[in-house]
């Protein structure tokens, strides 16, 4: 793009955020994005920069104070509604735009665009799961999202983590209903409810009452004799279902346990705590026969004798592949001659971890890229989870915006049409950005990540035939321990989308003015799969 097209670029983008671009210069615009890559870029660049000063006028004008007076408030809430209404009238256009833009990239036939889901919403995470048997055809592992509705457990033990940070264990046989992210209902069965102060407020109905909890620990059995609530440490209150006198509120501490007849119009009866009927702790499970390496589909350490196996496509290591890598290496600085991408003579490494790594490492200052074909391709047109997990290192402060170090999941169609964009990426980017996005569907946040300093990477992918998919990121730093089941909260939680994709291939994924390494590389169906070599002696 030279400067008299970034010139002209700007001038309509310009217009589009004021709303003044008429049908011809609608069609320029539509014109020049089609036309060059580096336009439909500072084309995202330009409508993302316009939305934050939007949305967060304060930047322009220094740090926003902590309070504000009453009228400067009520000015602000008027001031933020305005703009509310600007953002979504810009992002009407623009999505318009970029929908019609994107439309003309895709391919004909096969898999249709991903798009962002709606529906059904996500409310829970299935986080552990011990000889689990449950009704109907759907029968969820551990790491499967659950999505608002009721859960049947006829045997078997589950943690569930809500969205909102607590967590409820299930004991059947059971039935609960799960209502949103901070609520659910127990209609028959016994429930454990763990939560700490960083957790939201929780509900947790009953056919007769609501309990909600005080950073608590508390067991809920539900039968037609009645109810029964045990609480072991915090406090718990309850109110009977439909009534607001303080005479029908119970508050119970630590230590205490009642029981309630059903519909019961009078506080419970004292009964002894008792601690063993409840199953309060599910021992670690491994979901791969307690083999790790049972769900590992693909792995590569980079573990080469020849620097130039990559160019040479015979880097054909590790396991799990249909061939050896291919790609290129381009250097970004003139007169520089460096297209090698593979460093033998050093591997990065977590201090005490269970599996030394091994080999060498993929490294670049440039732009660089190779893909290699998976045995097992990545489906997300099946109800299955994955997990990814490399290591990666970068190299002082970024000096491009859009330096990058990534694994990128890619399809047949994109690997032969660039321009249909069918990847999914993972990976740091710019100022310390962890950021996971398929086609304009996805998430970033920033990190305080120290340069130099080499980070395990953990990925989880949802993928449903018929609900949304998913994906979830993770970094731990040197010193961080892996968990031996895969970690209730997440760095970052990506948009449910609609995706039927299968990928076929896998990237590694270097563009930065700095050196960035990836290394260990591994592709599994289970958490154990990814993280064991992680976990320390």
């Amino acid at each position: 793009m030279n400067a008299e097209m970034r010139e002209e670029l700007q001038r309509l983008l310009a217009e589009l955020c004021d709303g003044q671009l008429n049908e011809a210069e609608h069609a320029r615009l539509q014109e020049l994005l089609d036309a060059d890559a580096e336009c439909r870029r500072l084309y995202l660049e330009y409508l993302d920069l316009h939305a934050r000063l939007l949305t967060h006028s304060a930047l322009g004008s220094g740090a926003m104070p902590s309070a504000y007076p009453l009228e400067a408030a009520a000015r602000r809430r008027r001031t933020v509604s305005v703009l509310r209404y600007v953002v979504v009238a810009v992002g009407t256009l623009a999505a318009s735009l970029l929908i019609q833009w994107s439309l003309s990239w895709w391919p004909g036939g096969g898999a249709s665009p991903p798009t962002e889901a709606q529906a059904p919403a996500y409310v829970a995470t299935l986080v552990q799961a011990a000889g689990c048997v449950w009704e109907g055809e759907n029968q969820p592992r551990a790491g499967a999202r659950l999505a608002l509705g009721e859960l049947r457990l006829r045997k078997g033990a589950a943690r569930i983590v809500a969205d909102g940070g607590s967590a409820l264990l299930l004991e059947g046989p059971v039935v609960l209903r799960l209502d949103s992210g901070t609520s659910a209902t127990l209609l028959q069965g016994k429930v454990v409810f763990q939560a700490d102060e960083t957790a939201a407020p929780f509900d947790l109905h009953t056919p007769t009452a609501t309990l909600v909890d005080f950073g608590t620990e508390y067991a809920v059995a539900v039968g037609p004799d009645g109810e029964e609530v045990h609480v072991f440490n915090g406090e718990v209150r309850r109110t009977l279902n439909g009534e607001g006198d303080d005479g029908l509120v119970e508050q119970l501490t630590a230590g205490q346990a009642r029981r309630y007849a059903p519909a019961a119009q009078a506080p419970g009866q004292p009964v002894p705590l008792d601690e063993e009927r409840f199953i309060r702790h599910l021992a670690d499970v491994e979901e791969a026969d307690g083999d790790p390496a049972a769900g590992l589909l693909a792995y590569e350490g980079f573990d080469y004798k020849d620097a130039e196996a990559f160019r040479r496509k015979q880097a054909n290591g590790g396991f799990g592949w249909n061939g050896p890598w291919e790609g290129f290496a381009r250097p970004l600085r003139p007169g520089d001659t460096n297209h090698h991408a593979l460093h033998i003579a050093e591997s990065l490494s977590r201090p005490g971890s269970a599996t030394p790594s091994v080999g060498g490492c993929f490294e670049y200052l440039g732009f660089s890229k190779y893909y290699r074909r998976l045995a097992t391709p990545v489906r997300l047109d099946v109800d299955r989870t994955y997990y990814l997990s490399f290591l990666f290192r970068r190299q002082g402060p970024p000096a491009d915006p859009l330096n990058a170090v990534a694994v990128l999941l890619r399809t047949n169609s994109e690997i032969r049409n660039e321009n249909s964009r069918l990847r999914l990426n993972i990976g740091v980017g710019g100022a310390n950005q962890l950021f996971t996005h398929l086609h304009a569907v996805g998430s970033r946040t920033p990190l305080p990540l120290d340069y130099g300093t080499t980070y395990l990477l953990a990925a989880k992918i949802i993928a449903r035939a018929t609900e949304p998919d998913q994906v979830f990121l993770r970094v731990y730093g040197a010193q961080e321990a892996v968990e031996r089941r895969e970690p209730e909260t997440w760095t970052v939680t990506g948009p449910p989308f609609q995706s039927d994709l299968v990928f076929e291939w896998l990237e590694v994924h270097i563009n930065s003015l700095t050196r960035q390494t990836i290394d260990e590389v591994r592709l599994g169906t289970t958490w154990a799969s990814v993280a064991a070599p992680w976990l320390m002696r």
